[in-house]
């Protein structure tokens, strides 16, 4: 058992011969994990080569956009870093099948920092433009100015420049998510960090956007 500040992670490795048939491999998995949901378990960080999903043994997934979402304008803003440019400088695209409240938050954190911003949201894109020009004075940029940075919330709609994608596996293009106070291990990093945050055990402020050099 090895604790990540208040956050316990267990272990468990689940031996399985290659010849055993699939119907005694799954019963040998139903033992364990229910011995682990016995245990208190209700979590788990699956491995990605596993025949089975974590919902069919009753364990809720991790999803780890939640965490990315709530940093898209320091990811913005570092992406924008990379390229060399200043947030005075730089125009940025949120994009997104819905004003989502994390979407509107990034939003307003941007505008008072960013060159221009681009609001890729179908029918309430533009309404939601220039509602944040009347507040924050920023200029309405049409598609046609294009960006610097897309930050996407959702598939689909139009990327501009260097794209991070903050939904399902949350495509970073070379940025991580870091913890700056714990040491995650980083085959688990984004699970253990998802979890964290989920469950109030880390602020905005202990959270740190870093370039991804590998492992």
């Amino acid at each position: 058992m090895a604790y990540f500040g208040p956050l316990p992670l267990l272990t468990v490795t689940v031996y399985v011969p290659e010849r055993m048939g699939m119907w005694r491999k799954a019963r040998r998995m139903r033992r364990a994990f229910h011995t682990l949901r016995q245990a208190g378990v209700r979590q788990v960080i699956w491995d990605p080569a596993c025949p089975w999903r974590a919902s069919e043994w009753g364990f809720a997934s991790i999803q780890v956009e939640e965490v990315y979402q709530a940093m898209g304008d320091r990811l913005a803003l570092a992406a924008l870093e990379t390229l060399g440019r200043s947030p005075q400088q730089g125009r940025v695209a949120l994009v997104g099948q819905r004003l989502t409240l994390p979407l509107q938050r990034t939003a307003q954190r941007l505008c008072p920092q960013v060159k221009g911003l681009l609001i890729q949201v179908p029918e309430q894109g533009e309404d939601y433009a220039r509602w944040l020009h009347g507040q924050y004075g920023l200029p309405v940029c049409p598609a046609a100015a294009g960006a610097d940075v897309t930050v996407a919330f959702s598939p689909g709609g139009p990327r501009w420049g260097r794209s991070l994608e903050l939904y399902g596996a949350c495509r970073m293009d070379g940025l991580r998510l870091v913890c700056s106070e714990l040491e995650l291990p980083r085959n688990v990093e984004r699970e253990l960090l998802a979890v964290l945050w989920e469950r109030g055990l880390v602020t905005r402020e202990q959270v740190a956007v870093v370039a991804d050099r590998g492992p």
